[in-house]
Parts: structure tokens; sequence; C-alpha cells
């Protein structure tokens, strides 16, 4: 009877089988009485298939710009999947086009922070960050710039300011605008990180919070411009 659990892997992973086995795998089977999926033990992107003998049935290759996650039994973006720590440090040679340096990837646009290019079967997208985050290089993910804290792009050189040595952290106005300010705290590693008040209201560095425009003289005619 076709093993149905099988059949629905295969699905899953979506990959294209390569080559038999070969007489010195880099991977070892053991007897499980059904077949099942292995990583490689040097190369990220390869994985192999044991039959219920134990024996080194096929090897198969992620698709260009992907690697195979060992407890998911998938293949998958490299970002949270940890190809050097495992020691499997090899990839196939890159088979990316025009702006994709791999078929499946995100790259950052040099010269800017927010922005990203999405590559998904060498068919590329460009991606900007919203709402003030920038591409994180090593989430692929839009993030504060706090957390990413990319060279180039940190949260000192976009917003040209850095958190007091405080222990304590704390909010603290942003010059350009009475309704910006910046929170220095644990979370944010005490790199600052930009926020602002809700419309019809204005940052208080005083109460470090927002307030209403008349209780603070600076801003109190913020909004009648």
């Amino acid at each position: 009877m076709i093993n149905i659990r099988f059949i629905r892997i295969l699905v899953i992973v979506g990959l294209a089988l390569i080559q038999k086995a070969s007489p010195e795998p880099v991977t070892q089977c053991h007897k499980t009485g059904e077949r099942y999926f292995i990583s490689d033990f040097e190369q990220c992107d390869r994985f192999h298939m044991c039959d219920e003998d134990g024996n080194l049935a096929a090897e198969f290759l992620c698709q260009d710009g992907l690697v195979y996650e060992p407890i998911s039994k998938q293949c998958g973006l490299p970002f949270k999947i940890d190809c050097i720590g495992s020691g499997r440090t090899k990839l196939q040679e890159p088979q990316g086009k025009s702006n994709c340096k791999r078929l499946n990837g995100k790259w950052a646009i040099a010269g800017t922070c927010d922005q990203y290019i999405d590559c998904t079967n060498g068919v590329e997208r460009l991606v900007t960050c919203q709402n003030h985050l920038v591409y994180d290089d090593a989430s692929g993910n839009c993030e504060h710039p706090d957390a990413a804290n990319r060279v180039g792009c940190t949260a000192e050189e976009l917003y040209g300011f850095s958190c007091p040595r405080s222990i304590d952290g704390g909010r603290y106005a942003a010059e350009s605008d009475c309704r910006a300010f910046f929170t220095c705290a644990v979370y944010t590693n005490y790199h600052p990180r930009l926020s602002g008040c809700p419309v019809n209201t204005v940052f208080n560095p005083a109460k470090q919070q927002c307030d209403d425009p008349e209780n603070v003289p600076n801003c109190k005619d913020y909004y009648k411009s």
C-alpha cells in the first residue's frame, strides 16, 4: 500500500531527485521500518532519503537559495536555520539571475536601509519597509533599527541621537517633531527606538508621556499652524 504520509512530505518539500545514493554518503541511515529524510553532514541544502532497511535510497537538493531544516523536514530560507552552527557550511552553486543572487532569498538594496529584493523562484520583487523600520539582513524581516543594529543603518546613525548612559533608561523628546520621542530601555538594548504620540497630543519630556499641547510650552502651538 502507498505510504500517504511519505507522499505528502514530498509534495510539501517540493524538491527534485538529483542522483542515486553514492557508495560513501556523507550521512548515515538506520533501520527503522519506514522511509524517512535526514540532513546531509556537510551541505546545508542537500538531504537524503533512507529506506525501511536503513539503506540510503536517494539524495535531494533544495531549490537554489533554500536550505534543509531537519526538524520540520522542509526547505526554507536560511535566516532561522543554523547551517554554520550545525557544521553544514557547503551550498550548491548559485543559479541566480538579474538582481537575484540565488533563485530564492532576500538581499538589501545598496545605499538604502529600508529596501530589499525578495526573490522567489528567480522572480524578484522590491520591498520597502514601512513605519521607520529597516531591513534586517540577519532575520530577513523589517525590524526596528535598534533590533536590526545593521551597520550603516543603526538607530543612532538614522536619528542622530544616542541614549544617555543611564541604567534606568527613559523617554526623550526628538528635536525634529513635537509628537516624536525616543525610548531607551533594556528591550531596545539601550539604542533609541522612535515612537510617536497620537494625533492632538505631543510628547511631554517632563512627564515622559504624551500630553495636551497646552501643557508643553515649546509645543503649545503645534497643531495651530
